[in-house]
């Protein structure tokens, strides 16, 4: 069963998508401040680097934008190439729009090729600088298209009566300057449809335009359709068995689009008034617990292990006390683990959200047959991904190379944030490591201050091993008296004091009777 949630509860959009009560996409709403993919910003040019071919445009969000010369070449550009310093100057005003989200210092991508994409079409507005060609990764336009007209249709659109009649079709509905690519969910759509949904996405626009009217530059022209929205068009609502949403103002948004946009899905929308939270009755806060782990057990008893970097994401694959059954031979059962690994990764992948580059470490396969199998298994599992996947190949190593298109930031970017004592590292210093610093600089305190004896703040690990008194070959530079702290990080200490033995054995007494 496929099945969407929301909720709107708490003043908070949520949606997931389920397949078999499995979660497989997730989207939150997020602050309103961040440039989001999608979001369309009249901004003024700051730099212009002809050495990368780039430019920088402040869009009123405290980090410029990274303009890439590709992203601000004119439309029916052809094979010319153009210097970025020929396309943009200091100080221009430009209409762009987020086709990448910023990432852990990295700048969010935009481009002047700006599409307000719908179910069955992408809408490219006269004002955008390239009207009949489609933006590169933004959501909605990755369908492969017709270049060099006003109208492109869907490649996945075979039949050419078909393809003909719909470029026909929008065409007709087209004003001077407006362009539109014809999504591959059109195919089946009546020409009423087609039309109401160009005559949606093109109100749509002009009312975000009129509203920004007489604000200054930068500023925010509009948004990518919100997440209510979003999520019925990217979740497929028509093809869903089931949708039920949480809280009421919700659920009149979801009828509303449905009715609008999204006709095949009203029969299918259930108003969810249970006791029990429905992303708890649905299992899916535990999901996204488990989303955020390193470590992904799998049914067969394997595991996989998920590390990111900053330049890729690595994954293993582990057997664990997987063996076969029926005293299959070891190439046989590692086969099949490597099958059951590839389907979860796919999954994982599209509910975590990651983006770039890909390597994963299958377990080692001896027959070309098998490995060609797990490809396969990992091609087609990819294949029902939203973002756009390529699986490369295996390696020399063994090393599966794929990369899938970034265009949000990732489930834990959304979800956590940097440990304020590891910086994100995810390992903080030994304890042994810490006594051994605080040691070092306790010996420089009795050398350059003649200190008789110390007070000193440490955390809870490292007062059990100084009251336990310690390895008996590290020698005490000095007398110490020490005060265990739960609010120091676990690879902090402070001195307090350092100098004579009277004072420190006062201001001890003083802290310990106060605590």
């Amino acid at each position: 069963m496929k099945q969407v949630a929301i909720s709107g509860t708490g003043g908070w959009l949520r949606a997931a998508l389920l397949e078999q009560g499995r979660l497989v996409e997730w989207r939150s709403e997020q602050a309103e401040t961040e440039p989001l993919a999608g979001c369309v910003y009249r901004g003024r040019v700051t730099d212009v680097l002809p050495g990368i071919q780039a430019a920088f445009v402040d869009i009123g969000q405290g980090k410029n934008a990274f303009l890439y010369v590709d992203d601000a070449l004119p439309p029916f550009h052809g094979t010319e190439k153009r210097p970025i310093n020929e396309l943009v100057r200091v100080g221009e005003t430009l209409l762009v729009q987020v086709s990448k989200e910023a990432a852990e210092g990295k700048a969010p991508k935009v481009t002047t090729r700006v599409s307000i994409p719908g179910r069955l079409l992408v809408y490219l507005p006269p004002e955008g600088r390239a009207a009949g060609m489609p933006a590169s990764g933004l959501p909605g336009a990755g369908v492969p298209v017709e270049p060099g007209a006003r109208v492109s249709v869907s490649r996945k659109i075979a039949d050419e009566a078909k393809r003909r009649k719909l470029r026909e079709l929008a065409a007709g509905l087209l004003a001077d300057g407006e362009g539109v690519i014809v999504r591959t969910e059109a195919e089946n759509a009546g020409d009423e449809e087609v039309a109401r949904e160009l005559a949606y996405l093109r109100k749509r626009w002009r009312e975000a335009l009129a509203s920004a009217a007489g604000r200054k530059t930068p500023c925010l022209i509009c948004r990518d359709a919100d997440l209510i929205e979003a999520a019925l068009r990217d979740f497929g609502a028509e093809v869903v068995e089931e949708i039920v949403v949480e809280e009421a103002a919700a659920f009149q948004r979801v009828r509303e689009l449905a009715e609008a946009l999204f006709p095949g899905a009203a029969d299918k929308l259930r108003r969810y008034q249970g006791r029990e939270p429905l992303f708890e009755r649905l299992g899916v806060a535990a999901q996204l617990d488990r989303a955020l782990q390193r470590r992904i057990p799998l049914p067969s008893g394997g595991h996989l292990v998920f590390d990111r970097t900053e330049a890729m994401t690595v994954i293993d694959v582990n057997t664990g006390a997987f063996s076969g059954k029926g005293g299959q031979q070891r190439e046989q059962a590692v086969t099949a683990a490597n099958l059951e690994a590839a389907r979860e990764i796919a999954r994982q992948l599209r509910l975590r959200d990651i983006g770039g580059i890909v390597l994963i470490d299958f377990v080692s396969m001896q027959e070309a047959a098998n490995r060609e199998r797990v490809l396969t298994a990992l091609r087609a599992e990819a294949a029902k991904d939203t973002a756009r996947v390529a699986v490369l190949g295996m390696t020399a190593l063994g090393l599966v190379e794929l990369t899938r298109k970034r265009v949000r930031a990732s489930l834990a970017e959304r979800m956590t944030e940097p440990c304020p004592c590891c910086g994100g590292t995810g390992r903080v210093l030994s304890v042994d490591e810490l006594e051994r610093r605080l040691f070092d600089e306790l010996s420089g305190l009795v050398r350059s201050q003649e200190a008789e004896a110390a007070l000193v703040e440490v955390p809870a690990r490292l007062y059990e091993r100084l009251a336990a008194g310690g390895p008996e070959e590290w020698e005490r530079p000095l007398h110490l008296y020490v005060l265990g702290s739960d609010r120091l990080p676990p690879e902090r200490y402070r001195i307090l004091y350092a100098g004579r033995s009277e004072e420190a054995e006062r201001l001890y007494r003083e802290k310990s009777e106060m605590s």
